[in-house]
């Protein structure tokens, strides 16, 4: 048995009942500008909270499925494995990897030197990223979230108590990107990877759809309906949910990766060698078989300059199919930064102090573009109440800029000459075309109250597509670069896009 997990719950234990008695009241006297602190995961885990029985269906077992299933629970172990320990060496760090601060803002922020924590525990990083690390340091809201009035409380109100209500999914895309982008002081570059850490491919939808869930699918769904509540005689309605993931998700992660870029490139003016940040670039520009061809020898439609770099497109690769469908003032003004950047990025030098700025500018539109996606805070869900029936403090939603019609409109344009183009480019515009189409196809089932007889073999046929393209796509076992993305699987690729088009053209009843 972990005699120091034992330890750390009876502490915690006696500190949720020393907390009990402080708080007869929910206005304890707390300095305004004093960062809450952590009280710990085992204060949530009790039995008569979120420790149940693991068998029981998620409410009341949220931390034992965590724990049992979340490879977040396993964030702060790892760093003590030989990989860990191989990156510390390389890296010449001063302590060893469980103890340096380079690794710990991900994989224990309650040892960060970001100021919001304040652990009253030295044993809290044995949790990994826990509880609290996503819903906030619980010190102000631990009490009064246990009472009646706190399912009526706002969003604002509960964010006054340090709570985070990650109902919201551009609460929850930020929250993700902080470590599975990279932030200041949460920054995954060269010098990381080189040294062994895998590179971040952080795309938000699938992400969510791995992530074992300690809380109801259902209920998370039914907030983020496709209709009002109580439009339809039924009170019934499919869910936005999946469609926010992956729109919102991908406006996020391309404006956390520019607002990374801004800081990077903000560093040269006072440390040169730190820049260019090789990261930045396409990562399999140079790791690549020098002895087979491949699209870096190829089809590139995006008129770089022959022996020049690309730009890394990952979180980039989506956005002009998702901007042609949601036009607005923000899109506009993010587009003109992107072609500035682009500019910047043909040139033989990089103008650090240029795309500092222009990648911020970029950056603040696609913040405004995300909230937008984003329109309104989601429509709460009676916890045990799928029936549509608001309740206290809810309001009427208001009209969503996503629907059923234009997610329909995005995926024929991915599957015709969007999505050719952007296979052409490289694997890794490819893999997020590959990506969004599942997105799209599972949040389009998700829109629907009830599918129809022809309308599940459809989507039999088109998830038959999608496995054969993520086949292609697939890394060989072993490596961790698209060894063969040539001309055949570029091909192939092409024809499962050519199958789409011509299973979407079937019109369905």
């Amino acid at each position: 048995m972990n005699t120091a997990l034992v330890h750390h719950f009876v502490f915690s234990i006696f500190q949720f009942s020393f907390l009990i008695a402080a708080s007869l009241s929910e206005n304890v006297a707390i300095a305004a500008d004093t960062p809450p602190k952590l009280v710990g995961s085992a204060s949530c885990a009790t039995a008569a909270c979120h420790g149940g029985l693991a068998g029981h269906k998620f409410v009341g077992s949220e931390f034992p499925i965590w724990s049992a299933r979340d490879p977040h629970s396993r964030a702060y172990s790892v760093l003590r494995n030989d990989l860990s320990r191989q990156m510390a060496e390389q890296l010449k760090l001063p302590k060893p990897a469980h103890e340096s601060a380079v690794c710990l803002n991900c994989h224990s922020p309650a040892t960060s030197t970001d100021s919001k924590w304040s652990s009253i525990s030295d044993r809290a990083p044995l949790a990994g990223v826990d509880c609290e690390q996503c819903h906030g340091p619980a010190e102000r809201w631990l009490i009064p979230h246990v009472r009646e009035q706190w399912k009526t409380r706002s969003v604002e109100d509960k964010r006054g108590f340090g709570y985070q209500d990650l109902s919201d999914v551009l609460t929850r895309a930020n929250l993700c990107a902080d470590c599975h982008v990279g932030s200041p002081g949460r920054d995954v570059n060269h010098d990381l990877i080189a040294a062994g850490h895998p590179r971040l491919f952080f795309e938000l939808s699938t992400f969510h759809a791995n992530l074992p869930k300690h809380w109801p699918s259902e209920i998370d769904a039914a907030r983020h309906p496709v209709l009002p509540f109580g439009s339809t005689k039924s009170g019934q309605s499919g869910s936005l949910l999946e469609a926010k993931l992956w729109a919102v998700g991908q406006v996020v992660a391309a404006q956390r990766s520019l607002e990374l870029l801004s800081h990077r490139a903000a560093l040269a003016k006072d440390a040169p060698t730190k820049w260019p940040e090789l990261a930045e670039w396409n990562c399999f520009a140079c790791h690549h078989d020098l002895q087979s061809a491949g699209w870096w020898q190829g089809r590139d439609p995006s008129n770089r300059p022959r022996g020049k770099f690309a730009w890394n497109s990952w979180p980039y690769a989506m956005l002009e199919p998702l901007a042609r469908q949601t036009r607005g003032p923000d899109v506009s003004s993010a587009d003109s930064a992107m072609a500035r950047l682009r500019s910047h990025f043909s040139k033989p030098l990089l103008p650090a102090e240029a795309i500092s700025r222009d990648a911020a500018a970029a950056a603040k539109s696609l913040r405004v573009w995300a909230e937008r996606l984003n329109q309104t805070d989601p429509m709460p869900a009676p916890l045990n109440d799928l029936s549509g029936q608001r309740g206290l403090g809810q309001t009427e939603s208001k009209e969503y800029l996503l629907s059923p019609e234009m997610l329909d409109k995005l995926t024929r344009a991915l599957v015709a000459d969007e999505g050719q183009r952007l296979i052409s480019r490289d694997w890794d515009s490819a893999t997020q075309l590959f990506l969004s189409l599942g997105a799209l196809q599972q949040a389009t089932i998700a829109t629907r109250v009830e599918s129809t007889p022809r309308e599940t073999e459809r989507d039999r046929l088109i998830q038959s597509v999608l496995d054969s393209m993520n086949e292609t796509l697939n890394f060989q076992s072993g490596l961790r670069s698209p060894r063969d993305f040539a001309a055949q699987p570029i091909d192939r690729l092409q024809s499962d896009l050519q199958r789409l088009q011509k299973l979407l053209s079937v019109p369905q009843p």
